[in-house]
C-alpha cells in the first residue's frame, strides 16, 4: 500500500484534513494486521466480516473499518486510470 499517496489523495481528492486521513490509513493498517495480509482487495470487507476480532469490534468501529477500505478501493481505482 503507497500510504503517502493515499493520504495525499484522502486530503486533496477527499478534503479531509490531515488528522482524518492519518486515521484512515491507520484503520487499513489495522485491515492488514487483522487480515494477515497487506493488500485491501474487492472482498475484503467480506473477509472482514469471517474475522472474530472485526466481528467483536463495536458498530463503531466496524463502520469506520468498512469505510476506510471503501476509500482505498477508490483510490486504488482511481490510480489505474493515471
Amino acid at each position: 500500500m503507497d500510504t503517502v499517496k493515499f493520504l495525499e489523495w484522502l486530503k486533496f481528492e477527499k478534503s479531509m484534513g490531515a488528522r482524518s486521513a492519518k486515521d484512515v490509513v491507520s484503520r487499513c493498517g489495522r485491515i492488514s494486521r487483522l487480515l494477515g495480509n497487506n493488500e485491501l482487495r474487492a472482498d475484503t470487507i467480506e473477509l472482514l466480516k469471517a474475522n472474530d476480532e472485526f466481528q467483536n469490534s463495536s458498530t463503531f468501529i466496524r463502520s469506520q473499518l468498512k469505510r476506510a477500505v471503501s476509500l482505498y478501493i477508490e483510490f486504488e481505482e482511481t490510480q489505474i486510470m493515471d
